[in-house]
């Protein structure tokens, strides 16, 4: 059982944010106490991962896999977060402090070493003040231990303490003294309850139906069941407590429903005779990727709402987090290959207006349900490319990056696609090859991943597209060991001299700890050579991080 109380306090923490000399310091400590965030998850904050809800924000906090959970932010502490960014012009999808956890300790540390009252303070005195203020605010245990990210209640007991015969009487009730909604405190321990049952799910299946399974054995609720988005419309995917024929029959019966869930992102509630049907949008990193269903004895108020709206997003960035974890680390992936001619897709009606070939260099998916696409067209000027982008309604930004003369390298980021549609399904987008008007698109999937959901998506929103092969191809096993003998083996024996040099004495910190021009005096070399040889180091690195393994083409389905 843990013994740690809150030893800063309110005070405390004052005197300790008076005591930071940086904005940084700043930030961090608010970050800890006013987030509750640890130091590892500090230096993932991106401004892209900031989100609104009415006049509320909040944070999604990333782990090394993808978004674990969504931490409140206070406004005050979101105008801080930007107003650092501006200062040190950081882009949205920078992160905002990038340094190492270890440093952002050391950094407490010496801020709290200028406070000698407060005593020794560390990171985790900070989460313990975040945690301890938001119960002596009147926030439930269970909500605090999923905005701070804690597994279990038993971690808060420290900060709890045994209530009195008042106490009790005062938590039972509402302000006007009647009984508090029986059904808000079950949801509540039903959301702690399936926090944890996320964390030991292997799939999305998996993790649907665990909430599934949970809510239906649940004091309150009759049933529950899921429903992918797939293009235009949902399919049953997990239940309990009810038939498939009557989730079917429920799909179409409150179809106004769903569709408004899935559009406002907001929990939509229809009360009948026998209860009250909720339906929950299940939100990922950006967009709903379905609805979960509910069952319940009793009227839903606002705020069971507004929790199960949460739990509904919770739900989606453990699914969206382990499907992106289980692509990566897939030995056996499903490679799909589609044939599209639709004119509404960029890259195609591109190539049937200019009569140019388009070839994929790179894609970024982006937040706000774009991709960012890096496109090499050959046979058209530069001109006329961008000038078609600009006309263009899917396209919200397009430039130049090298001109070809006859041809182009240029970015450009799309509100809708083929490829879009595909990544929003779960896939990875490999390759895209446009010419006359036709384009080629190749995927892949984790192998045992059900493919008829994302063929459906793709062909619903642009018809004129194709499934024209399929195959089952192995991923080659990375290992940490072979990455870095693959590494090594593009570097100059000076270049990997440098970078060493570089990294041990801080040069990639923020703040550095050393200068290019006291590194280059180091390492006795000029400045302009220093530069030179880190960039082509960085050029190494990261070209064998994002170059893929050339697959062989999967071959037509009727062969």
């Amino acid at each position: 059982m843990p013994t740690t109380k809150d030893v800063l306090g309110t005070r405390g923490y004052e005197r300790l944010r008076r005591a930071a000399q940086t904005h940084r310091e700043d930030l961090v400590l608010r970050l800890g106490a006013e987030v509750g965030l640890r130091p590892a998850e500090m230096t993932r904050v991106r401004l892209a991962d900031v989100s609104s809800h009415e006049d509320h924000f909040f944070l999604s906090v990333r782990a090394e896999d993808g978004v674990a959970r969504e931490a409140y932010l206070p406004a005050e502490v979101e105008h801080d977060l930007r107003k650092y960014a501006s200062a040190t012009d950081s882009a949205d999808d920078d992160p905002l402090v990038p340094v190492s956890a270890r440093r952002l300790q050391m950094l407490v540390g010496e801020v709290a070493d200028r406070v000698p009252e407060v005593g020794d303070v560390s990171s985790r005195d900070l989460r313990w003040r975040f945690a301890a203020g938001l119960l002596d605010d009147g926030v439930p245990p269970q909500v605090v231990c999923a905005l701070g990210g804690w597994d279990r209640l038993a971690r808060l007991e420290p900060l709890l303490d045994e209530p009195d015969r008042d106490a009790t009487v005062a938590a039972m009730a509402d302000e006007d003294g009647t009984e508090a909604s029986a059904l808000l405190h079950r949801t509540v321990a039903v959301a702690a309850d399936v926090g944890e049952g996320l964390t030991r799910a292997a799939t999305g299946t998996e993790i649907e139906q665990t909430v599934c399974d949970r809510l239906a054995d649940t004091e309150g609720f009759r049933f529950a069941w899921t429903a992918e988005r797939t293009g235009d419309g949902l399919t049953q995917s997990c239940g309990a407590g009810l038939g498939s024929e009557r989730i079917q029959a429920q799909l179409g019966e409150f179809a106004d429903d769903l569709g408004m869930a899935l559009e406002d992102h907001e929990t939509q509630v229809v009360e009948r005779s026998d209860g009250a049907l909720a339906f929950v949008p299940v939100t990922g990193d950006t967009t709903v990727s379905g609805v979960l269903a509910l069952g319940t004895e009793a009227p839903v108020d606002d705020t069971e709402r507004k929790l199960l709206t949460a739990l509904g997003a919770q739900v989606g960035h453990a699914v969206t987090a382990i499907e992106r974890k289980r692509l990566l680390l897939a030995d056996v992936v499903t490679e799909l290959e589609f044939d599209c001619s639709d004119a509404t897709a960029f890259t195609v009606g591109l190539s049937g207006e200019l009569d140019c070939s388009v070839d994929l260099s790179g894609v970024v998916p982006v937040s706000g349900q774009s991709l960012l696409y890096y496109l090499v067209v050959d046979g058209a000027p530069a001109a006329d490319v961008l000038a078609y982008a600009v006309d263009d309604p899917t396209v919200t930004d397009a430039r130049l990056i090298e001109n070809y003369g006859d041809g182009a390298l240029v970015e450009v980021v799309v509100s809708a696609a083929p490829a879009l549609t595909l990544v929003e399904s779960g896939a990875r987008v490999c390759d895209l090859s446009v010419e006359g008007g036709a384009a080629t698109i190749l995927v892949d999937l984790p192998g045992e991943a059900d493919l008829r959901p994302v063929v459906d998506a793709v062909v619903d929103a642009y018809p004129d597209t194709t499934l024209t092969a399929k195959r089952e191809a192995e991923r080659p096993v990375q290992t940490d060991v072979g990455f870095r003998e693959r590494f090594a083996d593009r570097l100059t024996d000076r270049q990997e001299t440098v970078l060493r040099a570089a990294y041990h004495s801080g040069y990639f910190e923020w703040p550095r700890g050393t200068t290019a021009e006291e590194l280059a005096d180091s390492l006795d070399v000029a400045s302009p050579t220093l530069h030179n040889h880190l960039r082509k180091a960085q050029q190494a690195l990261l070209t064998e991080f994002f170059t893929e393994t050339p697959s062989r083409r999967p071959p037509s389905l009727g062969e």
